[in-house]
């Protein structure tokens, strides 16, 4: 079986590599595509060497369905998403397989055997335009998770429990309310498209905080505000001028 993974974490890639490997060590991994772009470019030109697609839905510059707009797919696909189960019921209406990140081996197995029952005869014809527009109604486009790694092992971090996101030179860290680090593979302009502004700001150009993260909210110097939060954060918080008041509003929201 030769499998192409369309997926814009590296850590979730990896984690459907190692799960597909240990499902069948025969697995050829043709190509892991980060981008609606490189994903038009590559099936462009080799789309019939695959029997399969592993697809996450929301990618760097776009949505997957985005994909079935420049190309005509007739491949069967699987989607990996972070979505909760109330946000993708589309997909079960259409019958399309999915996974809730992260993906583990039971889950694959099943899905793989399914495809494998489903001949061309059997396959649904999908139309992925009218899904994409029924996924866009029913979910609000904001991530439930966040794949981390520790150590050698995979962890799905809930974003409820996420005190804050830092940015610190090329890294960005994300740490819980339990006061756990953990590296993530985005940066913090993509991240603030991921989360729910109801509860995420972005503070500074280098924290985007969590509303329950914060502590404290003193006056500062020249009308600005000091945010205090927790765990405890290595720099001054000060809300600027500029977003004083946003952020009010989004404070007494």
């Amino acid at each position: 079986m030769k499998v192409v993974i369309i997926e814009d974490e590296l850590i979730a890639a990896e984690n459907i590599r190692m799960v597909l490997q240990e499902y069948d060590p025969g697995i050829e991994i043709l190509a892991v595509l980060r981008s609606v772009k490189k994903a038009v470019a590559w099936l462009s030109d080799r789309l019939m060497e695959v029997d399969l697609l592993l697809m996450d839905i929301k990618l760097t510059d776009g949505i997957s369905f985005d994909i079935f707009q420049q190309l005509n797919i007739k491949k069967p696909i699987i989607f990996t998403t972070a979505y909760d189960e109330y946000a993708i019921r589309a997909f079960k209406v259409n019958s399309i397989d999915y996974l809730l990140k992260p993906i583990a081996l039971p889950e694959l197995s099943l899905a793989l055997e399914k495809w494998k029952e489903l001949s061309p005869v059997t396959t649904p014809s999908i139309d992925y335009q009218l899904l994409a527009r029924q996924l866009q109604l029913q979910s609000p486009p904001y991530r439930t998770r966040f794949l981390v790694k520790q150590g050698s092992a995979l962890q799905a971090v809930p974003v409820d429990s996420i005190a804050y996101f830092w940015a610190q030179g090329n890294l960005v860290i994300l740490r819980t309310r339990e006061g756990r680090s953990y590296t993530v593979n985005y940066a913090l302009d993509g991240l603030e498209d991921q989360l729910d502004p109801h509860l995420f700001f972005r503070l500074t150009r280098s924290v985007i905080v969590h509303i329950q993260a914060i502590v404290q909210i003193n006056t500062y110097f020249k009308g600005r505000l000091r945010v205090q939060v927790t765990p405890p954060l290595e720099e001054d918080l000060v809300v600027s001028n500029r977003k004083l008041a946003p952020f009010k509003a989004w404070a007494n929201r």
